[in-house]
Parts: C-alpha cells; structure tokens; sequence
C-alpha cells in the first residue's frame, strides 16, 4: 500500500498514459477505453480539493503531447469532465461501483464528443463508433480499476 497521494497518482497517471497511447491495430482500436480520463475521474473523485481542474488539464496537455494529436484538444475536453465532477463531486462520492460505471460511460462520452467536435475543425470525417465504444469499454473497466486502486492506495 502507497501512503503518498502524489507519489500514487502519478504513477497511476503515467500507467494510464502508457495504456492510452500504446499502439492497437485494427477494429479493436475503436475499443480501446479512455485509460488515462479514468485515472484523472478516479483522482478527482477521491479528492476533489487536492486535485481539481487544473490536474485535468495539465493530464490532457500531456496526452495531447504524446499521442501527436492537436494541442489543447484533450486538455479541453478533460478540463470541462473535470468541471463537472467538482460540481457534482459531493453526491458522486456516495455512488455505488456500478453507479460510478454508468457515470464514467456519461463522462467518457461527453469526453469523446468534445474532442471529436474538437477534431472537426480541421477534419470533416466522424464516426460514432468512436464516440460510444470507448464510453462502453470504460464503464465496464470502472469497477476494476476503482478497486484496484482503492486496495493500493491507503485511505
């Protein structure tokens, strides 16, 4: 168990970072679930205070970097996820696992269609395969991943 917060979420963050970004050929990369969002929710949900918008953002400018996307389009989408976790971060923390999930699959969808409409500026092509698939891998990775790290990190 990792008594230090910051020590675990960045290793936590830099784990997601290397899940998001690690290549995937083929049909299954539509799939592939919002690793890095699910950290930055699970941090904010824990602590709202300690980590907040700013945390957000400097996660998605960071996965902007990496991933040679353009820059600021995550930083943006997961800026406004983080805005509204902090608002509704007091009832969120008494959700169940599985409420948790279907919010995670609301968070990750509104996520996936800020940067798609992002990405729509300088590209006319969409699918919304890619908009709903990765919401769904993530709601039903959520439980896993908020044990996991529940278990790691000392209360």
């Amino acid at each position: 168990m990792i008594n230090n917060g910051y020590l675990c979420s960045s290793i936590s963050l830099f784990v997601g970072l290397l899940l998001q970004i690690t290549p995937i050929i083929g049909p299954s990369a539509y799939w592939r679930p919002q690793f890095l969002l699910m950290f930055v929710i699970y941090w904010l949900l824990r602590s709202p205070s300690q980590y907040g918008i700013g945390f957000a953002w400097l996660s998605g400018i960071i996965l902007d970097i990496f991933a040679g996307e353009m820059l600021g389009r995550y930083a943006i989408a997961f800026s406004f996820c983080a805005y509204i976790l902090i608002l509704l971060s007091k009832r969120l923390q008494h959700f169940g696992i599985m409420h948790q999930a279907f919010l995670i699959l609301f968070i990750v969808f509104l996520n996936q269609l800020l940067t798609i409409s992002i990405s729509l500026l300088y590209r006319a092509s969409w699918d919304i395969t890619l908009m709903i698939a990765p919401a769904i891998t993530s709601a039903f990775l959520w439980p896993i991943l908020s044990i996991s790290l529940n278990k790691m990190v000392k209360k």
